[in-house]
């Protein structure tokens, strides 16, 4: 399975490379001569993602001295990615690079990109659902068993009372498919970050601030013994991307409309619960994380939280005045 998934993400790389709008070269000089080359890889085509997409449409890798090439895959994919090295940074959900972790891997968050659940219940326009309580009973659409949108939907369940063998899931490769199914009636809901045109949204999750690492900045601890530098760079471009999301954010949602082919003035509305979870400094939080172990039988689970999350990155950027002079604080 490691292998496949090295074979695909070399595919990736390769395609992604072939279809960047960067030049080779970039004010007169050679990408390769001044910048480091490494490779990011999601999980998802939803807001989410957003300020990764900003990263990319803004060069502000370029800006901090990295060649990115941005990759988007499925499924296991991108964890198994990041786990087998055949890419460097990982910005995928926090349950899968839990569950990984649990397995044996070495990976560990960096920085979040979001403490809190931005996702939302979506079902039909003519649906009867009203409430989280009709949904006692009825099939959910979610994505692969551990991902986000699973983890988000059991925490949300919970919250309104609903127990584990009170519904049914339907597992799906991803959103997309997710959400047909939902549109051929074969779930009765799905659960999806916004915007999702067509859909009517029982629930804006983030209304509730469910405390959830949806999703983070992931890395291998050998990578960061290593290759220090690069991580921080990778930091600074995402911290920069974060400031830029707040102060401009027409910017970030063209780069939501151009990865999930809508119009801006569908994106504008929905895109507000996202900016709601942005942080100047996006320290990974204790309770965040601790949401996704809580759904761990007790007795299976001994992980210390700094076994998971190296938040010293960041605080060696704000520790170095790079914040401070990113908002020009006195």
């Amino acid at each position: 399975m490691k292998k496949l998934a090295a074979i695909i993400i070399l595919v990736l790389i390769f395609l992604t490379a072939a279809n960047s709008p960067w030049p080779s070269k970039a004010f007169g000089q050679s990408i390769s001569d001044k910048r480091t080359s490494v490779s990011v890889i999601y999980e998802a085509v939803a807001a989410t993602n957003a300020t990764l997409w900003l990263m990319e449409d803004a060069r502000l890798f370029e800006k901090h001295g990295l060649n990115a090439n941005v990759i988007h895959a499925r499924g296991a994919v991108p964890v198994q990615a990041l786990v087998s090295n055949s890419v460097e940074f990982g910005a995928f959900g926090g349950p899968s690079a839990v569950a990984a972790v649990l397995a044996g891997s070495d990976l560990v968050f960096i920085a979040a990109k979001g403490n809190f659940a931005v996702m939302s219940i979506w079902v039909r326009q003519d649906s009867p659902i009203k409430t989280i309580a009709d949904l006692k009973g009825k099939t959910l659409g979610v994505t692969r068993a551990g991902s986000a949108s699973h983890t988000i939907a059991r925490l949300a369940l919970k919250s309104g009372g609903i127990g584990e063998s009170e519904v049914k899931y339907l597992h799906h490769p991803g959103l997309p498919e997710a959400f047909i199914s939902l549109d051929r009636a074969l779930v009765d809901a799905s659960f999806g970050s916004p915007p999702r045109p067509g859909f009517r949204e029982l629930v804006d999750l983030s209304s509730l601030k469910i405390p959830f690492l949806q999703g983070a900045i992931e890395v291998q601890r050998s990578f960061l013994q290593k290759r220090r530098d690069t991580a921080l760079n990778l930091l600074r471009a995402y911290v920069e991307s974060i400031k830029l999301a707040k102060e401009k954010p027409e910017l970030i949602i063209a780069s939501i409309a151009k990865r999930m082919r809508v119009s801006a003035d569908i994106v504008r509305p929905a895109y507000q619960p996202h900016a709601n979870v942005f942080e100047e400094i996006p320290y990974v939080r204790k309770d965040s994380v601790q949401a996704i172990l809580d759904l761990y039988p007790k007795d299976q689970l001994r992980v210390p939280f700094e076994k998971l999350v190296d938040n010293s990155l960041l605080q060696q950027l704000e520790d170095s005045g790079f914040v401070k002079a990113l908002y020009r604080k006195d």
